[in-house]
C-alpha cells in the first residue's frame, strides 16, 4: 500500500519524540498532545446530552450496532436527566478535585451529537464553552452523520475555541462494519475525515474496534497506514467487548463470537503501534467497561490499568515503540 504521510498535527515529530520519552517512551500518549497544545494537563469533562443516533430511529432502515447498549456509550449514563450545566460542574468538579487541573474539553460523547438541529448543537456549544475552566470541545459523532449545515458550525466554533471531532469509525474494512452492523461503508469514513479537515478545519480523532472476527494481522497494519495518511491527529482503541441487552451479547451466547484474550489483544495494539506514526496521538489503548453490572465478556474489560500496564510492558520488553516499523513510500 503505497502512502504518503500527512502531517497534520501541530506537533512536529521532534517534539512527539520528546513528549515520548517524558511520558512514555514508547507511545505518544493524548495527555502530552495536549499539553503540547495548552501549555498543561488538560481532562475531558465527559456530557450525555445527544438522545439517539442513526441506527436507533423508530421503524428506520438500519438496526442498532452489535456492541452498543442502551445508553450509547455514555460515561455518565445515570446522569442524563441532568441539564448540560449541572453535567459540566459536577463532573469537572470531580476531576478537578482528583488531578488537580485547571483546564477542561466538554466532551459530547454518547449516541451521534451531529444528530440534531443545528441550532440546538450551537446552543450547547456555546453553554459548554462558558463555563469556567473549558478551554475546548470534543464532539464524538458517526462518520454517515456530519451534514452540510454542521460544516460551518463546527468551523466557526473552532475559530474561536478548540474544537475536536472524533469519529466512530470502528474499522476501515467493509466485511468488519457489516458485522457490527454499522450501517455505513468504509469509505463514508475515508469522506468523512477529509470533508472534516477540508470544510471545517477541526482537529480529528477517530475511535477503532480490534477483536473483530476474521480480523487479520496484515488488516492491522493497514489500518495504522491508513491513520497515517489521513490528516488525524490522535486515535482510540477499544477491544470488542460483550454487554448485556446487545446483539452481540446474543452471537456470544451462541458461541458465534468469542472475545480476545488480553494477551492476544495486547499483541494486536503492539503490532498496530509499531505502525503507526509518532506524531499521531494514542487516546486509549483499551477499552474499560464502565457498567460492570452489565459486562458479559471478556472479565479483563472490568480492569483499567492492567490492560495497559500489559500492553506498555509487552513494548518495553520488546524494545518495541510507536512507528518503529513505519515504512513511508514518498
Amino acid at each position: 500500500m503505497d502512502l504518503k504521510l500527512v502531517l497534520t498535527s501541530p506537533v512536529s515529530e521532534a517534539e512527539a519524540n520528546q513528549f515520548m520519552a517524558e511520558k512514555t517512551p514508547c507511545y505518544f500518549p493524548i495527555s502530552a498532545y495536549y499539553r503540547r497544545l495548552f501549555g498543561e494537563k488538560v481532562y475531558k469533562v465527559s456530557v450525555s446530552i445527544a438522545e439517539s443516533c442513526p441506527n436507533r430511529q423508530p421503524n428506520g432502515k438500519l438496526l442498532p450496532c452489535v456492541f452498543c447498549d442502551e445508553w450509547g456509550s455514555a460515561a455518565y449514563h445515570l446522569e442524563r436527566d441532568r441539564d448540560l450545566v449541572e453535567q459540566i460542574q459536577i463532573n469537572r468538579d470531580k476531576i478537578a478535585r482528583r488531578y488537580r487541573s485547571k483546564k477542561f474539553l466538554v466532551y459530547f460523547q454518547s449516541y451521534t451529537n451531529t444528530f440534531d438541529r443545528v441550532e440546538r448543537l450551537s446552543e450547547r456549544f456555546d453553554i459548554a464553552l462558558a463555563q469556567e475552566g473549558i478551554c475546548g470541545l470534543v464532539v464524538g459523532t458517526r462518520p454517515d452523520c456530519l451534514p452540510a449545515r454542521v460544516m460551518p458550525l463546527l468551523r466557526e466554533t473552532h475559530e474561536r475555541s478548540y474544537v475536536m471531532v472524533e469519529l466512530g469509525v470502528q474499522s476501515f474494512f467493509d466485511p468488519h462494519l457489516l458485522f457490527l452492523q454499522r450501517g455505513h461503508d468504509a469509505q463514508r469514513s475515508l469522506t468523512a475525515v477529509e470533508r472534516l479537515h477540508q470544510e471545517a478545519g477541526v482537529d480529528i480523532g477517530v475511535h477503532l474496534i480490534f477483536g473483530l472476527p476474521g480480523e487479520t494481522d496484515a488488516q492491522i497494519v493497514e489500518t495504522a497506514e491508513i491513520i497515517n495518511s489521513l490528516p488525524v491527529s490522535n486515535v482510540k482503541l477499544h477491544n470488542l467487548h460483550v454487554l448485556k441487552n446487545t446483539p452481540l451479547e446474543t452471537l456470544y451466547q451462541r458461541g458465534e463470537f468469542k472475545p480476545l484474550e488480553l494477551d492476544e489483544y495486547s499483541r494486536r495494539v503492539v503490532l498496530f503501534l509499531q505502525h503507526l506514526s509518532p506524531e499521531v496521538a494514542v487516546q486509549r489503548l483499551a477499552a474499560v467497561a464502565s457498567r460492570w453490572d452489565e459486562l458479559v465478556a471478556p472479565e479483563w474489560t472490568r480492569e483499567k490499568l492492567r490492560p495497559s500496564n500489559m500492553i506498555e510492558q509487552r513494548l518495553h520488553n520488546s524494545g518495541f515503540c510507536q512507528g518503529d516499523r513505519l515504512a513511508i513510500a514518498s
